[in-house]
């Protein structure tokens, strides 16, 4: 499976940190990802070569400034050229059984998006699968001045939602979809990870 880790963000509500940095449970998020994904082909897509120098192991810059994780998801695609799980940095309990499945699912259908979503209508673009099929219409995004990862996505073909009702049985309390935005996620993470890793 082709990951890739977007690190881009400037962390503005948690007071301009990099989230990837953070500790949770004494362990920084990018290295809980790193573990959890071990056995995949993981890149670490960063904004710029400044941030680049935090981070080990196989990195990538976005070629596409300021437009934040739209660029990211789009150097991971031009970097892997075939499809790609793109997942959020702040994500520090993301399962790798939930992204196989949601994986699987994609490779199955030809898909080349396959976004889960919540029944209340809020979608996770920063845990989907994406194939280089959409790369065009991102750049049309670009041209437009779109930073919106739903803009580009719901204009290309092949694009299917998957209801994250569908993986409690991977994940009981859907817990891989929890990020950290604000020193309150931050805590609530704590919380989170002492009851968590201890039954993993």
């Amino acid at each position: 499976m082709n990951v890739a880790i977007l690190v881009g963000g400037k962390g503005r509500r948690m007071g301009y940190v990099e989230k990837a940095l953070l500790e949770i449970c004494g362990v920084r998020i990018i290295d809980r990802l790193l573990r959890e994904f071990k056995d995949d082909n993981v890149v670490i897509v960063c904004r710029d070569e400044e941030q680049r120098k935090l981070f080990e192991g196989e990195t990538i810059v976005d070629s596409i400034k300021n437009f934040g994780a739209l660029a990211g998801i789009h150097a991971a695609l031009k970097y892997f050229g075939e499809r790609t799980l793109v997942l959020a940095c702040d994500m520090p309990f993301a399962k790798r059984r939930v992204a196989e499945k949601l994986f699987a699912e994609a490779e199955k259908i030809d898909a080349n998006v396959l976004m889960p979503y919540w029944k209340e209508g809020r979608f996770e673009p920063l845990f989907s699968i994406y194939s280089p099929e959409v790369i065009p219409e991102i750049e049309k995004s670009f041209s437009f001045g779109e930073k919106k990862i739903l803009k580009p996505v719901f204009r290309s073909s092949g694009v299917y939602l998957y209801s994250v009702e569908c993986l409690r049985k991977l994940d009981e309390k859907l817990i891989s979809f929890f990020n950290v935005n604000t020193p309150q996620e931050l805590r609530r993470a704590e919380e989170l990870c002492s009851s968590t890793d201890s039954v993993e």
